[in-house]
């Protein structure tokens, strides 16, 4: 469930941000009302949203109080018809930056276009205050059935961890950069020297300030010493060197493990609060496996490049339309549908392949570190049940999503490829999810 999720905010930050390429001119509703009358429509569709959604929450959460639904079948019910609302989301961004000409306001109003910060923020309102509304709507249910604790101060709380774990790490860096774009903009150099130097801020961002910020962001604390022991020598054994392990605060409220950073010593694994209490010594190994085999085999970089070939037939697009006004939008139209095709493909084979290289990798170190599956079998049998306890909350999480295969396809790929020899070469066309680097369950 977390995988779509993960799919949903990146499609709610890069659609939000491709309506600013969306051109200026003619929009009869922006001329007549400036930037008020595209914001003021904005603001009731987002609210009528907003009001739908919490009360599908309370239909579903009424019909539960008074018996005419089971628990679980009204929570199937709520978590299905909130998905539903998310994703209907995208095309309300799109009509309000776009249809309600938000996105053309903007971009002439003053103050606002001369800077893509403060442009941003803006393109990004929409989405945001209603992925805010899905998050408080799922809260207001879990109150309405006694499931967690009422209040303001709760509710408000609720909303930030949501926030902090699931978009936060996405749109913070976003504005960060852009802030930083708008400042060195402001300078006397010349456009050469500001593109040079903001390009150096960027790597340098990516490469030290990401980790540190995804960190902070996701509240993470330390390990307690022996377990992280144990992880840092299953790390090096499995030939990941200068790589933190951490423990991910999340309120016990997610199995989760993910790679923060790309370049050792900025490099820090983040294992869930949940995960580290609730799964077994040989499961945790099998979930840390896996993520070293994303990194063994360079699966990241390899994604980030896998993209590169979409992005490339977005400029071929844009180009393609010449001086029309709907170039860009045409351009990054292309570059996000291309994205996610290459997207399915790549992300299923970096999964299928990280599976059955952390089942290998355990067979070659389990002599060497207590803890660890001494077969193949017992090392696909603890990954399979931990992939099958990490699930036990949201069952359709076990399912095939768009970017992630199912348990069961998981499972029977480790299983037929057992007799494998052990890769030391990459596999060609594997890439990230653009959400989170290298995670387990998503």
């Amino acid at each position: 469930m977390a995988t779509i999720m993960q799919l949903l905010y990146f499609l709610v930050v890069i659609v939000s941000l491709s309506c600013g390429s969306i051109p200026s001119p003619a929009n009869e509703f922006v001329s007549d009302h400036g930037i008020s009358g595209p914001l003021i429509a904005t603001l009731g569709l987002v609210s009528v949203w907003a009001a739908l959604c919490h009360l599908g929450s309370w239909l579903v959460a009424r019909q539960v109080v008074t018996e005419q639904l089971e628990p679980m079948v009204g929570a199937r019910w709520i978590e299905r018809q909130l998905e539903v609302f998310r994703w209907l989301s995208l095309f309300v961004i799109v009509l309000c930056l776009a249809g309600f000409g938000l996105a053309q306001a903007i971009s002439v109003a003053p103050v606002l276009r001369d800077s893509m910060a403060l442009q941003s923020i803006i393109l990004l309102a929409p989405g945001l205050m209603m992925t805010f509304a899905s998050w408080s709507a799922e809260q207001a249910y879990g109150v309405r059935l006694n499931y967690t604790e009422g209040g303001f101060r709760n509710h408000t709380r609720s909303l930030w961890l949501s926030f902090r774990s699931g978009l936060a790490w996405l749109v913070a860096p976003v504005l960060m950069l852009l802030g930083v774009s708008d400042l060195i903009s402001l300078l006397p150099l010349s456009e050469n020297t500001a593109s040079w130097i903001t390009g150096a801020i960027v790597i340098s961002f990516v490469v030290m300030g990401l980790p540190l910020l995804i960190r902070k962001l996701f509240k993470t604390t330390e390990i307690s010493p022996g377990v992280n022991q144990w992880v840092v020598d299953l790390l090096v054994l499995a030939k990941i060197k200068s790589t933190k392990p951490m423990r991910w605060d999340t309120g016990g409220r997610a199995f989760n493990a993910m790679v923060a950073g790309f370049v050792p010593r900025f490099r820090s694994l983040l294992l869930s609060d949940r995960l580290l209490d609730e799964l077994g010594r040989e499961q945790i190994a099998m979930v840390v496996l896996h993520e070293a085999a994303h990194l063994r085999r360079r699966h990241v970089p390899l994604r980030m490049l896998a993209i590169l070939p979409a992005w490339i037939a977005a400029v071929l697009v844009t180009q393609i339309a010449g001086d029309s006004h709907w170039a860009l939008p045409l351009g990054s139209a292309a570059g996000i549908l291309l994205t996610m095709l290459i997207l399915r493909i790549v992300a299923y084979r970096s999964e299928y392949d990280a599976d059955v290289q952390a089942c290998k990798m355990a067979v070659e170190i389990s002599s060497q570190l207590h803890g660890v599956p001494s077969t193949y079998e017992a090392a696909c049998d603890s990954l399979s049940s931990a992939l099958m306890r990490v699930t036990f909350d949201h069952p359709a999480a076990r399912k095939p999503t768009w970017l992630h295969p199912g348990v069961a396809d998981r499972v029977a790929w480790m299983r037929r490829h057992r007799s494998e020899p052990m890769a030391n070469s990459t596999v060609a066309g594997t890439i990230a999810n653009p959400d989170q680097p290298c995670q387990l369950i998503n």
